[in-house]
């Protein structure tokens, strides 16, 4: 009876916070509430016959049959493909930590790998060599439309419980914004081989090495970061000078890391921040003591962004303290715009719909050249 009262809370947090943003997505809502109540969550038993993993990976399976079909239009695959991505990866979520799990991941890539010659534009995956192994990467990059631009580019990444296949639709919004877009997975998450304390050394290859593909301009990249990947955000955007823009939502800064913060994360959360560090799923409080070295006022860092610098969240974030989004700017010394939505939670899911595009624009508007028409009236809230 405990267990499942557990499991209860812990399904009903993850509708809470992830529920909006996976319909955003194009997730069906009834599915999602009638799929999520009827299993022990993704942490119990998701391998089991009508387990998490197992009945995500089914509805995948089912469009991505269909996407198969030779009947479909382009239009009609985009689609497909892109649904099956994202119950694959809802089917993975929080972490990689079962074989049923890893089956899903490796169909969600497979999804988008497959899916790509339908896109509108041009997608491909990348291998960025790195201290003798490889930072796997999702490109987007647009089709020229009569005079050919040299777009702007943005390298955007997710946190301790996405993948770079997870951010797809943001990255289509990027592309759509006429930017190229890079998507990395976070060290300690979906194909990266390194482990989350080696983040300063893999963004920074990633951001050297978008700069200088010669597909976009090195002089206007931007970065986008969606909670864990908010924190990298602001991190590159300290140490790397190729980043003249940055977004952060929901990042952790500095009291995100107090173990009193720490202890109160839900299990699925402290699993897929275990994963990220290295530690195994039963060594969930070692790996909570490991975050003590993580702020970025430690060394100092978080002083010396000096481009533009966007945070978002909601007010209510259970997860990051708000204040730390308001300590960048007023123990740090940051200017930035805040996006701030009421009442809404880590990462502000209710509102993703109406947070996501704009600043997506937003970014275009900072790091554009003279050819972009500035959109101040869906940047500005």
């Amino acid at each position: 009876m405990a267990t499942e009262k557990i499991m209860d809370q812990g399904n009903s947090l993850i509708m809470r916070d992830r529920l909006p943003i996976w319909k955003v997505c194009g997730a069906d809502g009834q599915f999602l509430a009638d799929a999520i109540s009827n299993t022990l969550g993704p942490i119990t038993e998701p391998d089991m016959k009508e387990g998490w993993s197992t009945v995500f990976t089914r509805k995948g399976d089912q469009l991505l049959d269909k996407a198969r079909s030779p009947a479909l239009s382009g239009t009609q695959k985009t689609d497909l493909y892109g649904k099956a991505a994202l119950y694959y990866g809802i089917a993975r979520f929080p972490a990689t930590e079962t074989q049923s799990k890893q089956d899903a991941y490796a169909k969600q890539i497979l999804a988008l790998t497959e899916g790509g010659r339908h896109f509108p534009f041009v997608f491909r995956r990348l291998r960025i060599p790195h201290g003798g192994k490889e930072i796997i990467v999702n490109y987007y990059l647009p089709r020229p439309e009569g005079e050919i631009i040299i777009p702007e580019a943005v390298l955007l990444t997710g946190g301790t419980d996405y993948t770079k296949e997870d951010l797809h639709t943001v990255a289509v919004q990027v592309v759509s914004e006429g930017m190229a877009c890079m998507v990395i997975d976070m060290p300690g998450t979906g194909e990266s081989e390194w482990k989350l304390s080696d983040g300063h050394a893999v963004y920074s290859r990633a951001i050297k090495y978008l700069a200088g593909m010669g597909d976009s301009d090195p002089s206007r990249i931007g970065m986008m970061g969606i909670s864990f990947g908010g924190y990298w955000s602001l991190a590159a955007a300290a140490a790397c000078p190729e980043i003249r823009a940055a977004v952060n939502c929901g990042g952790p800064v500095h009291r995100a890391f107090s173990q009193d913060n720490l202890k109160h994360l839900p299990a699925y959360r402290k699993v897929a921040l275990a994963r990220a560090l290295g530690y195994p799923a039963d060594e969930l409080d070692r790996s909570m003591v490991a975050m003590d070295s993580f702020s970025l006022f430690i060394r100092d860092e978080i002083r010396r962004i000096s481009c533009p610098l966007l945070s978002i969240d909601g007010s209510d974030d259970p997860y990051v303290p708000i204040e730390d989004l308001f300590m960048i700017s007023e123990e740090g010394g940051v200017r930035q715009e805040e996006w701030i939505y009421r009442g809404d939670l880590h990462c502000a899911p209710r509102q993703f719909s109406t947070w996501m595009p704009r600043a997506v624009i937003w970014l275009a508007n900072q790091i554009g050249g003279p050819e972009r028409m500035p959109r101040p009236d869906i940047a500005q809230l």
